[in-house]
């Protein structure tokens, strides 16, 4: 992306449904729009802190990811008064409030140590594997917006998965705590 990328008007354009899709499948589509409005506040606050603006959507998911677990934090006392759909999707993130400091700090590195190896993928095959695993868009939807055949879709979002998969096994130890939850933290 350019540095025209980093205006912030070209920005929310670019990125507002995106922002919204990825907090509805995490919280639910109820919370989804407060959270974008939490998250573009957020972004315009920082954007002068972006340096390389080929890091802006990993950048824009992790504040997005953040701001979800925010809010799932905050809704905890009210929990008796969420629906079903938002029950299921709470449950699936990670709960900050039963883990350690310890536990907390490593999941944050867990985190950032994947997106990380998300970067470092080839372009060909970020570009394919964002728009998937994060935007949660379908072969054919990825094909038709990135001008490919659903083939090649496939190939290359096999292929980031394999080298993320390589990456991930030979660079980070994994294991469960005793709550069953997947921890991990890079290999000595």
């Amino acid at each position: 992306m350019s540095d025209e990328a980093l205006d912030f008007s070209r920005i929310y354009e670019v990125y507002h449904g995106k922002v919204v899709a990825y907090a509805a499948k995490l919280l639910g589509r109820d919370e989804a729009d407060d959270i974008a409005q939490e998250v573009f506040v957020k972004i315009r606050r920082s954007l002068s802190a972006v340096s390389d603006s080929s890091k802006l959507t990993s950048w824009i998911y992790t504040i997005t990811l953040n701001t979800v677990r925010d809010a799932a934090r905050r809704q905890r006392p009210e929990s008796a008064r969420r629906n079903d759909e938002g029950d299921a999707a709470i449950s699936r993130l990670p709960d900050p409030g039963s883990c350690t400091p310890e536990e907390n700090a490593i999941r944050n590195e867990m985190v950032a140590c994947y997106l990380d190896y998300v970067r470092q993928l080839p372009p060909r095959y970020q570009e394919v594997y964002i728009l998937r695993e994060f935007e949660d868009l379908t072969s054919e939807e990825t094909a038709r917006r990135l001008s490919l055949s659903v083939g090649t879709v496939k190939i290359r979002l096999h292929r980031a998965r394999t080298t993320l998969n390589g990456e991930l096994r030979r660079n980070c130890q994994c294991y469960y705590n005793e709550r069953g939850e997947l921890m991990g933290e890079p290999r000595e």
